[in-house]
């Protein structure tokens, strides 16, 4: 906040933080994804509902992926099908709430994309705590996130997990080859 570099949802207590830039960030990483084969076309991958991966959402949708987001309420998930529902309509958590299809099964995913409090350089992040949470059988599930370079932390004392590839406004970094070798099978 005093960098005057987050973006709404104002203030940023309470939120996975969204920042100036994360459009700039999201088409990087979506683009790096893509280029190397670890996101393609028809492939179907779940998001974290937070408002800072709306924009990540959105270019998924653009690019003929399918997404499926938490549902707002109750159990269940929202399918986001890339041929059906309009990016820009769907991409936001309460357009998938109106446009996607729920769902109680998800269907075979090719990775998530989580949202984060703060990144360590070689990919541990941590969530703020509460909300939305993978679920355990997803976990093996290659990672990614966009991070502001302000999210950056010395390795969290006990991470919730750790993502394959992320990316700011300026790069995308790839900090497991392992995890990446993963997803591109």
């Amino acid at each position: 906040m005093k960098a005057h570099a987050a973006s709404y949802p104002l203030p940023v207590h309470g939120h996975h933080p969204n920042f100036r830039g994360a459009s700039q960030a999201a088409n990087l990483l979506i683009d790096a994804l893509l280029q190397n084969g670890s996101v393609r076309v028809g492939d179907t991958i779940l998001s974290y509902p937070d408002y800072v991966l709306k924009p990540l959402r959105k270019r998924l949708l653009e690019e003929g992926v399918d997404v499926i987001v938490p549902a707002k309420y109750g159990r269940g998930y929202r399918l986001l099908e890339s041929a059906v529902v309009a990016p820009a309509k769907g991409s936001s958590i309460a357009g998938a709430e109106r446009h996607g299809t729920m769902i109680h099964k998800l269907p075979t995913l090719r990775m998530t994309f989580i949202a984060c409090v703060v990144l360590s350089k070689n990919g541990h992040w941590l969530s703020k705590g509460y909300g939305y949470r993978l679920p355990e059988e997803l976990k093996g599930l290659p990672s990614a996130t966009i991070v502001h370079p302000l999210q950056f932390v010395s390795d969290p004392f006990n991470p919730d997990g750790i993502v394959f590839s992320y990316a700011t406004t300026s790069e995308v970094s790839n900090p497991s080859p392992a995890l990446q070798k993963c997803a591109l099978h």
